[in-house]
């Protein structure tokens, strides 16, 4: 049976990965994403898109040889090689998710505060970055 706090964790997961989807500008060459359900839309076009789409298409393998587990090795490679703030940050939403699979919520729960540290950090350099008025 699910626990309430796992149900709980899954619902703020899936907040955090609507939330950096939102936070996403569309190219200027593509037209906004409709306000409609999950997937429905295109995905934003910008400059993590490639990446990000590989690590979806990597993932649906790995979880259809029953190998999903391995993908966790995928996810902290690329946040070894990359410093792009919206890649770090859907990476570490999707680690997170693939460790709630084996239902380990306290590595799940390390893993987020782990982005959302690198988060406050980023926004903190660029408010620093901000001319004053």
């Amino acid at each position: 049976m699910i626990s309430l706090k796992r149900i709980s964790l899954f619902a703020a997961l899936v907040a955090l990965t609507s939330a950096a989807h939102a936070q996403v500008p569309p190219s200027s060459d593509f037209p906004p994403p409709h306000d409609g359900p999950a997937h429905d839309a295109p995905p934003p076009h910008g400059p993590g898109f490639a990446a990000v789409n590989d690590l979806e298409h990597l993932q649906r393998l790995y979880d259809m040889s029953g190998r999903d587990a391995e993908m966790n090795a995928v996810y902290h490679d690329v946040l070894s090689k990359t410093h792009d703030p919206a890649l770090r940050h859907y990476v570490y939403v999707a680690l997170a998710r693939n460790q709630l699979k084996p239902a380990n919520v306290d590595q799940a729960i390390d893993t987020i505060r782990k982005s959302l540290d690198e988060d406050i950090d980023t926004l903190d350099k660029q408010a620093a970055q901000r001319p004053k008025r």
